[in-house]
């Protein structure tokens, strides 16, 4: 970092986290975007042409600052250059300085973000404003670029339909774009020595600029995640695996959800979206319960990270240990009860306990066990008592 001057770091890291925000953006328009189920309500076609806008637009700017070569002392011009939400002139000061082309349908979908983000953003707000401009604008655009044979209509209300086929178009036009303009920020800053196209591992903007998607389209990445969701929950549903995590799943008594509702439950929640319904649903269903407020304390472990269900289990066993060597235990006692505990734990912690089970079946095999072999054994469980502490970093 010390060998960068002002404009260097400005290249490197302001710009990276710029690429981040519009990646951010960016998903998010698209998984508005599966959200609609027909091009109906302004609201919706707001957030995602907002969205879309916002993040086509910021990555633009990420690449003129990588292209268009400036020194600290004229940087302020620059910088009042970048105030437009022009797209087409944005995208037309780029093809100036390298050889960035976009399809015809590409093109015309940055001027349709262009129109929507500096002329009917706030239309609504105008007295004298339209009320659906942004929806005739995209609706004009889908009737532009498909046959009438691929839009399908509302019969009651004659909207356009957001068909798998509309979404795959989308997918593709905006992934494409959003691609050539990420790999000329990335052949720039190789070009420069910067790393301003590293993005955050796991982040909205790897999913955007990185998966390698048939023919750029995004949405092959939402159909990638919905799939993984629905085999999460058949998993789920189906699984014998068990730890620590499924044990705990498995003593929460379920709630009495309607089963007819479930399906329309899990396709919202692909979509990224939680089902109003559910919502209300769930909230009928506490108001039945004895203490909402403990299930509540409950129900707000599971889908936490931070949380070690095994803690408890790993706890468990440190304890009987513990109560062996403090003779609260009887040896016999503890070689009943040890292995059932032993087996619940993960495998790694099974491995610096491996010896006991074996122990605890040796020692209730011993017809008549006598004090020293009781020494012994107490030895043995003092010694691997030590070893489990100091793995589990467990402290009294």
């Amino acid at each position: 970092m010390d060998s960068f001057n002002k404009v260097e770091l400005y290249k490197n890291f302001n710009m990276g986290t710029e690429i981040d925000i519009a990646g951010i953006f960016i998903y998010d328009g698209i998984k508005e975007l599966e959200r609609i189920v027909s091009f109906s309500y302004e609201s919706e076609i707001f957030s995602f042409l907002y969205h879309i806008s916002v993040g086509i637009e910021r990555l633009q700017k990420v690449l003129l600052v990588m292209l268009e070569e400036r020194t600290e002392d004229c940087f302020r011009d620059f910088e009042d250059s970048l105030r437009t939400h022009n797209h087409i002139q944005l995208h037309d000061r780029i093809k100036k300085e390298c050889n960035i082309t976009l399809s015809p349908r590409e093109y015309s979908f940055l001027n349709v973000l262009s129109s929507f983000y500096m002329h009917y953003r706030y239309d609504r707000f105008m007295l004298n404003g339209s009320y659906d401009a942004d929806k005739e604008l995209l609706c004009n655009f889908i009737k532009a670029h498909f046959s009438s044979d691929n839009i399908k209509r509302n019969f009651f209300t004659d909207d356009v339909i957001n068909t798998l086929y509309t979404k795959e178009f989308f997918g593709r036009i905006i992934g494409a774009i959003t691609r050539k303009y990420y790999s000329e920020i990335k052949s720039q800053a190789h070009k420069q020595n910067l790393y301003t196209y590293e993005i955050r591992n796991g982040s909205p903007a790897e999913k955007i600029f990185l998966t390698n998607n048939k023919k750029d389209s995004l949405h092959v990445q939402n159909i990638n995640e919905q799939v993984a969701v629905k085999e999460l929950i058949i998993y789920l549903i189906n699984t014998q695996d068990i730890n620590a995590f499924m044990r705990f799943i498995r003593q929460i008594e379920p709630l009495d959800f309607d089963i007819a509702l479930v399906n329309e439950y899990i396709e919202e929640i692909c979509n990224a979206h939680i089902s109003q319904n559910l919502v209300d649903e769930t909230e009928a269903l506490y108001e039945d319960l004895q203490s909402a407020r403990d299930r509540l304390e409950i129900i707000n472990l599971v889908g936490n990270a931070n949380v070690d269900f095994e803690y408890s289990e790993i706890m468990k066993c440190y304890y009987l240990m513990k109560s062996l060597i403090n003779g609260e235990c009887e040896c016999i006692e503890f070689a009943k009860i040890f292995p059932d505990e032993f087996y619940l734990l993960e495998p790694e912690i099974q491995d610096v306990l491996k010896k006991l089970p074996e122990l605890c079946t040796n020692l209730l095999n011993i017809i008549n066990l006598d004090g020293r072999e009781k020494e012994q054994f107490i030895e043995v469980v003092s010694s691997l008592l030590k070893e489990l502490k100091e793995y589990c970093c467990i402290k009294d």
